[in-house]
């Protein structure tokens, strides 16, 4: 949903200033004053040019939140025909999950992210899990819808505020093409397109996509790290931590000792990882300091846990804490341990424990309870 306001605000904001810009260079031109020039362009306007532009305004949000929906949708399709399972399909923080054998809407925040269609991997040998028809699916779909708005505006006799959907629709699908299918890395995350060809070629990386995968569909299942088979956490050797897909592999390892109260053998797992800081995309750096405030607080390194838990972890925490549970625990052992107000501490896990059905991921809600327990008996 703040996505979504911001989308609203970003092409108000956008009207806006092109209109600063635009009045003072035709001022400038026309050697008249810029009240003079704002006059005359706000004077001709009529209601229907002013709806005109409302429309227009409204149609490309339409535009792009369809397009987001597309290309997730395009991702489901291509993974069901080649063996995926689906797991959770989400536009801006909604979210379509199956529960209890029904299809129910929860809602999640994922930062930097519009959509994520999150699929099962075929039961197959590594060897025989095709995963370039499910990085394809969403590029694909865009492509497709693109080309027919396109034969529809060119083809047909439309009306006006249609054929203006249909180019804001071809507009951000060439946009979405573009950006998805033509290999790269956006702050640090690879795209469709760069895993289409990478993981095929990188075994490592295609086994740590998969894994990724299998975990979050086992979390969402109810499964705790300390649950799940111990293949899912193998650590690619030697680790590239550019590389996404290694650096959460570790991130889940980590998370998987601290798990099972394994604080130390976490703690240390999480140093070595920090030491790579640099090399690691932004999300996942926050993540680090998250882990690692909880893992110094859970061994007693009360000082260090405050140099990882800075104003910029704390937002992040605080901004993903209304779905993420493990957020949560990190804010109950901050209050617990580094703000020495144990009241807020239990609180905040007995309001957690009352809205575990909220939570997607009901594996890590599980873990965060067991381990704010845990937490609030060994700090007394």
């Amino acid at each position: 949903m703040k996505l979504l306001f911001r989308l609203i605000g970003g092409l108000l904001l956008g009207a806006v200033i092109g209109l600063i810009i635009i009045i003072p260079i035709i001022a400038l031109i026309d050697g008249e004053s810029v009240m003079t020039v704002a006059s005359t362009i706000f004077g001709k306007l009529t209601l229907q040019k002013v709806a005109g532009i409302a429309w227009m305004l409204l149609a490309a949000l339409l535009a792009a939140i369809l397009n987001i929906v597309i290309h997730e949708a395009g991702h489901l399709v291509a993974g069901l025909l080649t063996g995926y399972k689906f797991v959770s399909f989400r536009f801006f923080n909604w979210t379509l999950i199956r529960k209890d054998g029904r299809l129910r809407w929860r809602n999640f925040e994922l930062e930097g992210t519009g959509g994520q269609c999150l699929m099962a991997p075929p039961d197959k040998p590594l060897e025989e899990i095709d995963t370039r028809w499910y990085n394809a699916g969403g590029v694909l779909a865009q492509l497709i819808i693109t080309l027919l708005s396109i034969v529809l505006i060119w083809a047909l006799d439309l009306p006006e505020w249609l054929d203006i959907l249909l180019v804001m629709m071809a507009l951000f699908g060439i946009f979405g093409v573009l950006t998805n299918g033509i290999p790269m890395k956006l702050g640090g995350v690879a795209n469709d397109g760069f895993n289409l060809l990478q993981l095929e070629k990188d075994l490592a990386a295609k086994q740590s996509f998969c894994n990724v995968l299998e975990l979050n569909a086992l979390n969402q299942a109810g499964k705790t790290y300390g649950e799940m088979p111990d293949r899912l956490f193998n650590i690619p050797d030697p680790i590239d931590w550019k590389n996404p897909l290694h650096a959460a592999t570790v991130l889940a390892s980590a998370t998987r000792q601290q798990a099972k109260y394994q604080w130390e053998e976490s703690y240390q797992q999480l140093t070595e990882a920090l030491r790579h800081k640099s090399d690691i995309m932004p999300l996942y750096q926050l993540e680090l300091e998250n882990m690692m405030t909880l893992a110094c607080i859970a061994t007693g390194r009360d000082e260090e846990a405050r140099q990882h838990y800075t104003d910029e972890v704390a937002k992040y925490v605080t901004h993903h804490a209304p779905t993420q549970s493990d957020k949560q625990m990190t804010t109950m052992a901050v209050a617990l341990a580094l703000e020495g107000d144990r009241p807020k501490a239990e609180q905040l896990l007995n309001k957690l424990d009352a809205d575990h059905d909220k939570f997607i991921h009901q594996g890590d809600l599980t873990m965060s309870l067991d381990l704010m327990r845990w937490l609030l008996n060994h700090r007394q």
